[in-house]
């Protein structure tokens, strides 16, 4: 587990080795922050997870299919994820999210901000792409604040934005 990035408040762990697998404080916050509500919206493999062998497989899949990063606060809390697809495409989708007690206190802005910047610098990609729930009005707003462009085009229940990343170089 490497540190991605560091805030104020947070820090953000990339989850890349086998180790995540056995880190039993990691396993154990896994269903506390996958509850009904914070997955209302999310793909079923987000659903049901409430012990530890389902968050072992739930794990084990992320890391499969995604750059999959820990969300921790400064005193070692986990409080959420942020995934960032595994395509060779230079346009990665992004997702977060955060166990429900850390909603609305400011750490998703906080989170996406710095990510936008580390990114802009260390990566090669040309944009992030997020896909919202039409009725997560939260997220969306979230995201147009900081940046990101609704992108064209109608799908049924979600809304995507983009954000073109280094657009002041």
């Amino acid at each position: 587990m490497l540190l991605y990035l560091s805030t104020q408040r947070l820090n953000l762990i990339e989850l890349s080795s086998e180790k995540a697998l056995v880190d039993d404080a990691l396993i154990a916050a896994i269903p506390c922050i996958l509850t009904e509500a914070v997955v209302a919206s999310l793909p079923p493999y987000f659903h049901g997870v409430s012990n530890a062998s389902e968050a072992k497989s739930w794990l084990s899949k992320m890391r499969s299919e995604s750059r999959l990063f820990l969300i921790k606060d400064k005193g070692g809390a986990c409080l959420g994820f942020v995934f960032v697809s595994h395509t060779d495409k230079a346009e990665k989708h992004i997702g977060y999210l955060l166990g429900q007690e850390y909603w609305g206190k400011g750490f998703a802005s906080e989170l996406l901000i710095a990510f936008i910047k580390r990114a802009e610098k260390i990566e090669s990609w040309q944009s992030l792409v997020g896909g919202v729930d039409k009725s997560n009005h939260a997220s969306a707003n979230l995201l147009l604040k900081l940046g990101f462009k609704p992108q064209e085009g109608e799908h049924e229940n979600v809304d995507f934005f983009e954000y073109v990343l280094n657009q002041g170089s």
